[in-house]
């Protein structure tokens, strides 16, 4: 696996993540957190829930393990496995969207119940939900074809889709303002259609065009019956953890006014980090572990190699957010419909996500290993305990302690979650298991006292600093992460080497 191909879609990522922040600067300059804002990303959200579970739970975990295997037995057929998996997808998300669409009063009942407190943040939930569930089918189809062309070693187009989707959002916030709502929902729609289509032209490039014959449907029908089974059985343990993620939006609704939008803003500062190095690593790792299933050895190096890159992103994360929160939400978010108790809100609900950070990115390569494995029931057998947790917290807390109280939920579900997963990496791959260094302590050791430098030096820029909030955060950011680097660089930690040279897991 090329240290280059992380470059490639960590870029990407950077300029998504960048217009995605620009794209809720103005949200929340225009829109605010308030029930209309609740509104509109309960129906942004929903749509990317049944994302989550086709294409993260499908695509990667099934589709390109099976579409590797199928080229490696009949290349001439793996063109036309692409496209029945295609077709499938398609009737599926064509199906379920009609649904939707049928009931969806019955599903914003059912999933946000709090808006059926205020008839007009449900009428206008009911309203955008008419236009942004189609959205399913157009982003399903083009994880499909994203898929294929990240296992063709084209990494650039599927890393840079949803760049396409933050500009249009941008214009359209632009243009019409505190009137977004509907537009909103229509921008999402139109980026879908434009995302589908480049991703046509690219992969015709790669001589690979849509055809589809009964003959070669009876000839794969055995390998589409596996993949359907398995599908079936990833669809409901994707749909566990997206539910499990979703949960702390159901509370959010009966918390009241603003929660699911400071949730919703927290989340946004939060993925950054998570996806530059747990999204951008998993989709490089998946395809690498699958091509060399065989080679143990070389899965475990690239499993320790990969653990460690991501503690050295995550935790100076942790300790970075932790002291400068309140600074970060204030200068992204703080202006126009977004008040200073906003402010307070989002930055306390993202000091307890910080926290939260190096397990989802522990999570995120735990599962990689399973699905390289074809073993999709594992993360299936450890997300059930871990919804029933976070459920159970969610009910506890979100009265006494509103959204923090859910905040508290998922960051203590999600490091049960890893015990879980590292249980059945332990009682199931036993030798892999043996191999690996899920703590690598002199490792770690070495990026504690990077991280912990790195503080010192934010505050004492904090406190010395003779300029504004904005210059202050600016010089504590660029200086904190260059100095966090050049002392893991003193330090010879070797994983840091990867971010500069171009190299190849051993």
């Amino acid at each position: 696996m090329k240290i280059n191909n992380f470059s490639k879609i960590t870029s990407n990522i950077l300029v998504s993540r960048v217009t995605g922040f620009l794209r809720d600067v103005l949200f929340a300059n225009f829109l605010g957190a308030n029930l209309l804002s609740d509104a509109f990303l309960f129906a942004y959200r929903l749509p990317n829930l049944f994302r989550r579970i086709f294409a993260e739970g499908a695509v990667n975990s099934i589709f390109i393990p099976m579409y590797v295997s199928q080229e490696k037995e009949n290349s001439k057929l793996s063109n036309d496995f692409i496209w029945s998996i295609f077709i499938i997808f398609f009737i599926i998300t064509s199906f379920l969207t009609i649904l939707i669409l049928i009931f969806n009063h019955q599903v914003i009942s059912l999933l946000a119940p709090g808006f059926l407190n205020n008839e007009t943040q449900f009428e206008l939930t009911s309203k955008l939900i008419l236009i942004t569930f189609p959205f399913l089918i157009f982003v399903t189809l083009s994880s499909v074809l994203s898929s294929v062309l990240n296992t063709k070693g084209k990494f650039f187009l599927p890393s840079f889709l949803s760049v396409i989707l933050n500009v249009l959002m941008i214009i359209t916030l632009l243009v019409f303002k505190s009137e977004s709502y509907l537009p909103l929902a229509w921008s999402m729609v139109i980026a879908g259609i434009i995302q589908l289509l480049l991703l046509f032209i690219n992969i015709s490039s790669l001589k690979i065009f849509f055809k589809f014959g009964l003959k070669s449907f009876i000839q794969l029908y055995p390998k589409l019956l596996i993949f359907f089974k398995r599908f079936a059985y990833s669809v409901f343990g994707s749909g566990i953890v997206q539910l499990n993620i979703f949960i702390s939006m159901i509370f959010a609704s009966l918390v009241g006014q603003g929660a699911i939008s400071h949730i919703y803003y927290a989340d946004r500062i939060i993925d950054l980090p998570f996806a530059l190095v747990a999204v951008a690593i998993s989709i490089t790792l998946l395809p690498y572990l699958s091509k060399n299933i065989l080679d143990e050895n070389k899965n475990v190096e690239a499993f320790n190699q990969t653990l460690i890159f991501c503690f050295i992103f995550s935790l100076p994360c942790t300790f970075g957010i932790f002291f400068l929160s309140n600074d970060i939400v204030q200068v992204l978010f703080e202006r126009g419909e977004f008040s200073k108790s906003d402010v307070l809100i989002t930055s306390n609900i993202l000091v307890i996500y910080s926290f939260s950070l190096p397990a989802y990115m522990i999570a995120r390569v735990c599962n990689q290993v399973f699905f390289s494995y074809e073993r999709v029931d594992l993360p299936v057998k450890s997300s059930i305990p871990t919804l029933i947790l976070n459920l159970i917290l969610c009910f506890i807390l979100y009265k006494p302690y509103g959204v923090i109280g859910l905040s508290i939920s998922g960051a203590i579900s999600i490091w049960f979650n890893v015990l879980i997963q590292l249980f059945y990496l332990r009682s199931n791959f036993r030798s892999f298991f043996q191999k690996i260094k899920i703590v690598d302590i002199f490792k770690i050791i070495k990026i504690l006292f990077a991280s912990s430098c790195m503080s010192l030096a934010l505050i004492i820029i904090e406190k010395f600093s003779m300029f504004g909030i904005f210059l202050t955060l600016f010089f504590q950011i660029s200086l904190g992460i260059i100095i966090f680097f050049l002392i893991l660089r003193l330090l010879n930690l070797k994983e840091y080497q990867l971010i500069y040279k171009y190299k190849k897991f051993n």
